[in-house]
């Protein structure tokens, strides 16, 4: 499975012209391409919201704001066709034999991926890559959301100790949407959230 802290790799173009008569200036910063958006171009894509949710994902209607939980433990079928009915197809499918709560197996969805195990869908991790914006908690959390704004709709719950850097949980019990920060203080924006089983090596 991909890095979860979800790093984006950006290149410079670098284009063939004549040489110019006046030198380069040397002060001007170049920029870098612009991180494509995301697919998100499944049939239902225009009329339904995806919520992220401790119990799964859940798919609201735009117009009604009716919601239905896809919940973990529905066979990967089923979860996959679910989300790519508004994410579109899928980016690519993978295993891993090694991870903490055993063998995985994952779909991606641009900064989706969906947690296998024995054919169920057993967890969710949302990195910081295009198509974040697309998700967020009810509560209105997404990749992005400083920690100060978070206090102010949540409680936070800093992980003391985690190896896994700035970790946070937000809920109790059974029903926690976990998350990383990409830094320490009230002005750290979340850098990724997961719930349910994911393949983490603390």
């Amino acid at each position: 499975m991909r890095a979860w802290t979800g790093l984006v790799m950006l290149g410079l173009l670098a284009a063939c012209k004549p040489a110019d008569k006046h030198p380069a200036d040397e002060t001007a910063v170049p920029s870098a391409p612009p991180v494509p958006e995301a697919k998100a171009d499944g049939p239902a894509a225009a009329t339904t919201a995806v919520a992220l949710d401790a119990e799964g994902l859940r798919f609201i209607d735009k117009t009604s704001g009716k919601a239905s939980l896809l919940a973990f433990g529905v066979p990967r079928e089923q979860a996959e066709k679910a989300l790519a009915n508004v994410a579109g197809k899928a980016d690519d499918r993978s295993d891993n034999n090694e991870c903490g709560a055993g063998p995985m197996a994952f779909t991606r969805f641009d900064a989706m991926t969906l947690n296998f195990q024995d054919g169920k869908f057993v967890g969710w991790f949302l990195g910081n890559e295009k198509g974040a914006k697309d998700y967020s908690t009810a509560s209105g959390i997404g990749i992005g959301t400083t920690r100060a704004k978070a206090k102010q709709s949540v409680t936070i719950t800093d992980i003391e100790d985690s190896t896994l850097g700035e970790e946070f949980s937000i809920g109790t019990g059974d029903t926690v949407v976990g998350g990383m920060f990409a830094e320490p203080g009230d002005a750290a924006k979340v850098d990724a959230l997961f719930a349910g089983v994911n393949c983490f090596f603390r």
